[in-house]
């Protein structure tokens, strides 16, 4: 038999081609490599929601804006709804678990406000980090990306639809005012949502003043640029109402929606019978006004209200109001800055005095959306002493 000695050569050749080309193909599934997909290759899904249109999942969101504005309360406000499968998305009739890594309230404090907005408690679940040395365990907090992969387990294995970091700053070891540190936690966070589909949401605090409001949310632009959903958080001095404006969409066409909410007082029992007191949202509603309406509107009032005696101020309001005349609140606020330099906060914590003997009803006369109380001073309701 003749043997074909350049078939032969070309043949081995080949051979030894497709060898290699086999072992580098098995040495990149295991390495960092590059990749090319087409993009015909690539399955296609909707967007998904937990709650239309604000918190989308699969991806972070961020709620934002300054300290004491009930950023908290709202985040529990939306999980409580979700563990009952009454928030408007795909879950909606579902009920889901929810998880919370709140750095600054106790879990004491958060299950009381769970219980005020009616959560499906044994749908909640508390997640932070520990060490145990010896027989003895410790909180240790939570490091972003390093406990991740543990993490990741944990709420996969618990099945968990949503997440809710507050604030985000307590996992940023780095510096908040810096892209590549936010980034570091927010990258591989993002790439956790994706991956087990579920909704993180974070929270973050504004800057002070007035501008642009999708800018108030304070240090890095990151933070704005890693979320896919940025819901922003202001309370308006005229009436107390709190306003939410989903100021970044990226899945909807529902970008600049707002909705306007308030807050109330429930009292919740705790272990050994004794009464507290927690706040927790109702009247959640759409509404007109906007976040940066709101925030532009309140920056332009004096920002150092006239300091005041005890009682100076509710003194000063009894004799505004007279007796028996109703007033607008919008009306009391603006003659109390112009005639006595007192802030609207001032004139709602004189009102809320026991004994004050300001009575508020809702005005008849407001067709707007939400709602505007008239106040007026009645002295039979009056502790003067």
């Amino acid at each position: 038999m003749t043997v074909d000695f350049q078939t032969t050569t070309e043949q081995r050749v080949r051979s030894d081609y497709v060898e290699r080309n086999m072992n580098m193909q098995v040495a990149r599934a295991e390495g960092r490599h590059a990749q090319l997909t087409t993009a015909a290759d690539v399955t296609m899904s909707k967007p998904r929601f937990l709650d239309d249109p604000l918190i989308p999942c699969g991806v972070i969101t961020l709620l934002s804006g300054r300290a004491g504005v009930s950023k908290s309360t709202l985040t529990i406000d939306r999980a409580a709804l979700a563990t009952r499968g009454r928030l408007r998305g795909d879950y909606e009739g579902r009920p889901v678990n929810v998880a919370f890594s709140a750095f600054e309230d106790t879990p004491s404090m958060q299950k009381a406000r769970l219980i005020a907005a009616d959560a499906n408690m044994s749908r909640v679940r508390f997640l932070g980090m520990t060490n145990t040395t010896n027989g003895v365990t410790v909180d240790t907090g939570m490091r972003i990306p390093d406990d991740l992969a543990e993490i990741r387990s944990l709420l996969k294995d618990a099945g968990i639809r949503m997440w809710v970091i507050d604030p985000i700053t307590s996992v940023i070891r780095g510096n908040s005012d810096k892209e590549d540190d936010v980034r570091a936690v927010f990258d591989p966070l993002a790439a956790l949502a994706a991956d087990l589909n579920i909704a993180i949401v974070v929270v973050r605090h504004f800057n002070k003043g007035g501008g642009y409001a999708g800018d108030k949310v304070s240090g890095s632009h990151a933070f704005r640029d890693a979320v896919r959903s940025l819901i922003l958080v202001a309370r308006d001095d005229e009436d107390g109402s709190i306003v939410a404006t989903l100021d970044k969409s990226n899945y909807t066409m529902s970008t600049g929606c707002s909705y306007s909410y308030a807050l109330t007082s429930f009292e919740v029992p705790d272990d050994e019978g004794q009464m507290m007191t927690v706040p927790k949202v109702t009247g959640f509603m759409p509404t007109e006004r906007s976040v940066g309406e709101i925030i532009n509107r309140n920056y332009a009032q004096p920002e150092t209200p006239k300091r005041a005696a005890n009682h100076e101020v509710l003194d000063w309001l009894r004799d505004y109001l007279g007796d028996g005349e109703e007033v607008p609140f919008d009306q009391i606020r603006k003659d109390a800055i112009s005639q006595a330099g007192y802030s609207a906060q001032q004139i709602r914590d004189a009102s809320k005095r026991e004994g004050s003997g300001i009575v508020k009803t809702k005005d008849p006369d407001y067709t707007g959306r939400g709602q505007r109380y008239k106040w007026r001073y009645d002295p039979s309701q009056a502790d003067t002493d």
